[in-house]
């Protein structure tokens, strides 16, 4: 896998690193990384002397304290850590200014972060580094499975699909997943012709043949291997990551890939309305968030240097 060379694994020092380090043994074993790197970003806090006299590992430096806790998760969970290039970097300051300083410097292909179904936190910072981050991004929950059988790309006919499914057809190919995608055909609900079984079923047809026509279109335009079968469904009330989401449940898919459009709004990089939703703490699918490397570098660039 050429693609994912350079793994960075995002812990916190909460239960969801058990997660991400057993998660990180797994694409350890199925992309066959360079390197993986496990990053904690730390604040320093004054420790009062009476709790320095009542627990004498106090004595110790904390970032040594924290760097042996993170050890000794890696020494549990990561199986893979004889076979694979591995680091453990503890930085100090904003969480997400040094992840995405991190991924800059050290030209991160795919960045791992854990969102919380079960485990307490608001997920307000793993936010910020999917839309600031320049690598691709994989979101993992607690009940994730450790199987990429079936994958599925969201489909809009942009280039942010087009990247989505190059890299879907990469993974496939590489790991022997089956690969589908769906797009989701936004149809305001004053204009759809309720009480009508007739004119729905014409017009479900009608829609089949526009997505497929598109479709194909699409993958010439993007010289892409028309392989990869599309289905799609009907938005009447602005719900696309749910039907998304939906879709992939009923297909027992995997793992969902989107291509992402990112806005800047305040000097904050934003993600569209969907990934940020299908992204959420509510679903249990991993989740990449696709991005081209280059692209995002220019958009920081321009925003931020």
């Amino acid at each position: 896998m050429d693609q994912f060379k350079n793994i960075l694994v995002c812990l916190d020092l909460t239960d969801m690193d058990e997660v991400l380090v057993k998660y990180a043994n797994y694409l350890a074993e199925t992309f066959n990384p360079d390197k993986i790197t496990f990053i904690h970003v730390m604040e320093y806090y004054d420790i009062p002397e009476e709790l320095t006299a009542t627990f004498p590992d106090l004595d110790k430096p904390l970032d040594e304290i924290v760097k042996e806790e993170i050890d000794e998760k890696i020494e549990d969970f990561f199986e893979q850590k004889h076979a694979v290039k591995f680091e453990v970097v503890l930085e100090s300051g904003s969480t997400t200014e040094k992840i995405i300083q991190y991924c800059r410097k050290k030209k991160v292909d795919l960045t791992l972060l854990g969102k919380k179904i079960g485990y307490s936190g608001a997920g307000g910072v793993t936010r910020k580094i999917i839309g600031l981050v320049p690598s691709t991004v994989l979101l993992v929950s607690e009940t994730s499975p450790h199987k990429t059988e079936k994958i599925m790309v969201r489909m809009d006919f942009t280039n942010t699909s087009a990247i989505a499914l190059k890299t879907g057809q990469t993974l496939a190919k590489d790991i022997g997943a089956e690969l589908i995608c769906h797009h989701v055909y936004k149809l305001p609900l004053n204009y759809f012709p309720q009480n009508a079984p007739n004119k729905i079923k014409k017009l479900k047809k009608q829609l089949g043949e526009w997505v497929e026509k598109e479709y194909q279109k699409f993958l010439k335009k993007e010289k892409l291997k028309a392989d990869v079968p599309i289905t799609y469904s009907m938005d009447l009330h602005g719900e696309e990551a749910q039907i998304l989401y939906s879709q992939a449940i009923r297909n027992n898919v995997d793992l969902i890939l989107i291509g992402t459009r990112l806005k800047s709004q305040l000097a904050n990089i934003i993600l569209d309305s969907t990934s940020e939703k299908l992204t959420g703490t509510d679903k249990n699918i991993p989740v990449m968030v696709v991005k081209d490397r280059k692209q995002s570098i220019g958009f920081l660039k321009a925003l931020f240097d």
